[in-house]
C-alpha cells in the first residue's frame, strides 16, 4: 500500500473517532450528529447518524492525522507532515485541472465557477459508531379493515317442466339435422359404389384407369397383327427391309414417310406386322462415306424434334445410330464422295446454315 492509500485509509478511520479532522494545507472535515428522523415523504425512518461536511478554510494542522500516519509508517513527525502536504498538493492539482476528486467511502470534491472547493458527502456512509450496521427502515401504512358485508342468498325456483320440454325440442332438432347430413352422404356413397362396380367390370386400362384408381399405370398399346399384309408396288427401287434385334423393320414409303413394321418369320414367307405408331428411321452410317451433319444431340427426343421440323421444311433428315460418344446425329444422307456431300450441303444451306460435312471414319 502506498502513502496516498494509507492517508485515505487514515481519514476514513479517524472520522469514526473524531468530529473534527484536518488535512494540512487542504481543508478540514466536520461531523455533525443527526438524530433519528423520518424522510420528507414520511415513508422512511433513518437511524441516528453523523453528517459529514468540509471546510476549505480549516488548513491548520491539528496533529491527529499526522500522529496516526507516523505510527502506521514508523517514520518521524516531519516525514509524516511532509507526506500529508504532498497528498494535499496532489489533490489541488487534480481540482485545478477541472477534474473531480473522489475518495471512496467519504465523497467527492470539485471546483465551482469561482474556484471554490465544493464537497458532496457519500450518504451511504454513517460515521456514528453506535449506529454501525443500521439501515433506513421503510414504513408501510396499514389501512383499516373494511367492514364485513353479509350477502343473503336468494332462493330461485326453476320451472323444471318447461326445461324438460326445451331439452326434448333440442334433441329433436339435432336428430333432424343429423338426418339431413346423413341422407346426401349415403346417396353419394351409393353412386360412387355403382361407378366403381361399373369400372371394375369394364375393360379400362392406361391413363383412364390411373385417373380413377390413383395407380401408377401408364397407357399400354398392343400392336395390330396383319397376317395377310401384302405390299403394293412402290416407286421406290429399294423395297427390301432390314430388321433390328426386336424384329422391327422400317419401310420407306412415298413422300419421305417411314412405316415401322414387325416381321414374323414363318415357314413359307415373312409376314409384316404393322406397329401402332410411325417411328423415325434409324440410319446406319457407313464409316467409308461422307455425311452431311445437321445436328448432334445427347437426348433422342431432341434429335427427333429437329428431324420432324426439317421434314416440314422439305429437308430429308434422318437420325443415325449412336456413335462411340453416345450422341445421336441428325444428318442429310450418306455420300461416297466429298463433292456430292458439298453439293447437297449447298442445296440446304438456306434452311440449315449451320450444317457441315463429316469426313469418313470420324465417329
Amino acid at each position: 500500500m502506498n502513502v496516498q492509500q494509507t492517508i485515505i485509509k487514515g481519514i476514513k478511520e479517524q472520522l469514526f473517532f473524531h468530529n473534527y479532522l484536518v488535512l494540512p494545507n487542504f481543508g478540514g472535515f466536520v461531523l455533525k450528529a443527526s438524530p433519528t428522523h423520518f424522510s420528507n415523504s414520511g415513508a422512511l425512518l433513518t437511524p441516528p447518524s453523523k453528517t459529514l461536511s468540509f471546510n476549505s478554510q480549516l488548513k491548520q494542522n491539528d496533529g491527529i492525522l499526522a500522529l496516526w500516519l507516523q505510527n502506521q509508517t514508523q517514520c518521524t513527525s516531519s516525514e509524516a507532515l511532509s507526506s500529508l502536504n504532498e497528498f494535499a498538493d496532489y489533490c489541488k492539482t487534480i481540482l485545478s485541472a477541472r477534474r473531480r476528486l473522489s475518495i471512496e467511502g467519504i465523497g467527492f470534491f470539485y471546483l465551482d465557477f469561482e474556484n471554490n472547493t465544493c464537497f458532496e458527502p457519500q450518504l451511504e456512509t454513517n460515521f456514528l459508531a453506535d449506529s454501525f450496521g443500521l439501515k433506513p427502515i421503510t414504513l408501510i401504512e396499514l389501512s383499516e379493515p373494511s367492514p364485513r358485508i353479509e350477502v343473503k342468498k336468494e332462493v330461485v325456483f326453476e320451472n323444471r317442466i318447461g326445461n324438460d320440454e326445451i331439452n326434448i325440442n333440442t334433441e329433436l332438432k339435432k336428430q333432424r339435422n343429423f338426418r339431413r347430413v346423413i341422407a346426401p352422404l349415403a346417396i353419394l356413397i351409393a353412386i360412387f359404389s355403382l361407378l366403381s362396380l361399373l369400372v371394375t367390370n369394364t375393360k379400362i386400362s392406361g391413363k383412364l384407369k390411373s385417373a380413377i384408381y390413383g395407380t401408377n399405370d401408364v397407357a399400354s398399346y398392343s400392336p395390330l397383327n396383319y397376317s395377310d399384309l401384302t405390299l403394293t408396288v412402290s416407286d421406290k427401287e429399294n423395297t427390301g427391309y432390314v430388321t433390328d434385334a426386336n424384329g422391327v423393320a422400317n419401310i420407306e414409303l412415298e413422300n419421305n414417310k417411314t412405316l415401322a413394321v414387325k416381321v414374323i418369320e414363318t415357314a413359307e414367307t415373312s409376314v409384316l406386322v404393322k406397329d401402332s405408331h410411325i417411328a423415325h428411321k434409324v440410319f446406319t452410317h457407313k464409316s467409308s462415306n461422307f455425311e452431311v451433319v445437321l445436328g448432334v444431340f445427347s437426348v433422342l427426343d431432341n434429335a427427333e424434334r429437329m428431324m420432324k421440323k426439317l421434314k416440314r421444311q422439305n429437308v430429308n433428315a434422318v437420325i443415325s445410330e449412336q456413335n462411340s460418344k453416345g450422341m445421336y446425329v441428325v444428318s442429310n444422307g450418306d455420300f461416297q464422295t466429298k463433292e456430292q456431300a458439298i453439293l447437297n450441303l449447298e442445296k440446304i444451306s438456306d434452311v440449315c446454315p449451320n450444317a457441315w460435312v463429316k469426313k469418313p471414319g470420324n465417329y
